[in-house]
């Protein structure tokens, strides 16, 4: 079938971002259930590298009753090119525009995407606003760490999916389909679908509260429920036991670069930690952590399958995991053998295992990356990050010690409280 884009996607920039058919992406017929389409709000390069992306469309997939496809907000270029023409943005996988979907999901990673969901909305051919959609319009659906704050986006949302995916989502998926094949039958109205699924499900549908301006703030506040089967509180789904959900190794691979290029595996969930700044320390809680076993064959597995040359341990605090050193071992030993390089996210600057950094100095690790996040000891004190400048320079000097020439330190500018003193202090 010859692709929407044809006649032109050779006028934009890397038009590989738009036309789909990579290695391992999934497409399936028109006998399935439930149609999702899992819209990420940046371009292709950012959201192909996206972990949480990879979950769950390798979660829904595995369900012969889903399919599951993708789409990414457009570069200028392209999003010119298709409003000019008057073309909808499409999946990559069946070419299908957003508003054919039975939901079209948004995971929302940070605020200053949020107009991008809106263009994804627009381009897609939905409504901005739920309260404009028809009784059976595509249920659009927002999750990730901003769906905990979502009303900034009320307006143009059906619902929040609060907490994690794993074990809910899926029956989620098929519930929705199945309410909306009422709702075209005319048994029933969006509203008592929307309200029957918030029931059962952690969503936060902003229609189904009452709200008021605060007289104090002039802010809006979100009131009590206008629907009995609606909780005043919604709960955080969490999944207790990662190993039920192994990482996938069997995600698309990107055909145009993409940020990260390499098979990352999260090892851990959630942080012991009490950074005041991290709201993912705070909505991941409490800690959980994926067994070796798992990590090494899902990292393997994305070696073999997709034939990275890179791969990654992940989690808000990788030296915390309760195994790292003969992990690290054991994993540094496989990559060995096939000539593949590994990273580890972000580590502490303070406590670090010897024999953790002597198994990361035989791996084929270009530098090690350290998170002090303030330049003065005073403002790492009101953000709670407990280091020091003796841990950072001790620290330091082991890691070069052992043979490394590159050093990251990760910072902030705009803390609370931050002084122009605060600011030199990274410089210094």
């Amino acid at each position: 079938m010859r692709h929407l884009y044809a006649d032109f996607v050779d006028r934009v920039e890397k038009p590989m971002r738009y036309l789909g058919g990579e290695y391992q992406a999934v497409v399936k017929g028109d006998g399935v259930a439930a149609r999702v389409c899992l819209a990420f709000p940046d371009v292709y390069d950012i959201g192909m590298s996206h972990l949480g992306t990879k979950i769950i469309y390798s979660l829904l997939n595995r369900d012969p009753r889903i399919a599951c496809e993708r789409a990414f907000a457009p570069w200028l270029d392209m999003e010119a090119e298709l409003r000019a023409r008057g073309l909808p943005l499409v999946s990559l996988e069946t070419q299908r525009p957003l508003c054919e979907f039975d939901l079209v999901g948004v995971s929302v990673q940070y605020e200053l995407t949020f107009t991008n969901l809106l263009t994804l909305l627009d381009l897609g051919g939905i409504p901005l606003r739920a309260a404009d959609r028809a009784e059976d319009a595509t249920l659009v659906l927002i999750g990730g760490p901003t769906a905990s704050h979502p009303e900034p986006i009320a307006p143009f949302i059906d619902a929040a999916y609060i907490g994690e995916a794993e074990e809910l989502l899926p029956p989620l998926v098929l519930a929705w389909a199945e309410l909306r094949r009422q709702i075209a039958a005319g048994a029933r109205t969006r509203r008592d679908a929307l309200a029957e699924l918030a029931s059962r499900f952690p969503l936060y549908v902003p229609a189904l509260y009452a709200t008021q301006t605060d007289d104090a703030t002039g802010m809006t506040v979100v009131g009590a429920p206008l629907d009995p089967r609606v909780p005043p509180r919604v709960g955080r789904a969490m999944v207790a036991d990662l190993d039920r959900y192994p990482f996938p190794s069997d995600t698309p691979v990107p055909y145009a670069e993409a940020v990260f290029e390499r098979a990352s595996v999260e090892i851990a969930r959630g942080c012991t930690e009490g950074c005041r700044f991290c709201q993912a320390g705070m909505i991941y809680r409490p800690v959980r952590e994926r067994s070796p076993r798992s990590i090494v064959e899902s990292l393997l597995g994305g070696v073999e399958r997709a034939g990275y040359d890179e791969t990654g341990l992940t989690c808000l605090s990788t030296a915390d995991f309760s195994s790292i050193t003969p992990l690290v071992k054991q994993v540094a030993g496989e990559l060995r053998r096939r000539g593949v390089s590994m990273s580890v996210a972000s580590l502490r600057a303070y406590g670090l295992n010897e024999d953790l950094l002597d198994e990361l100095a035989l791996t084929r690790i270009s530098g090690l990356t350290f998170a002090p996040e303030a330049g003065t000891q005073r403002m790492r004190d009101v953000v709670n990050k407990n280091v020091t400048e003796a841990h950072i320079e001790e620290s330091s000097r082991r890691v070069f010690s052992r043979g490394w020439h590159r050093l990251k330190l990760y910072f902030m500018i705009g803390l609370p409280t931050e002084t122009d003193d605060d600011v030199r202090g990274i410089v210094e």
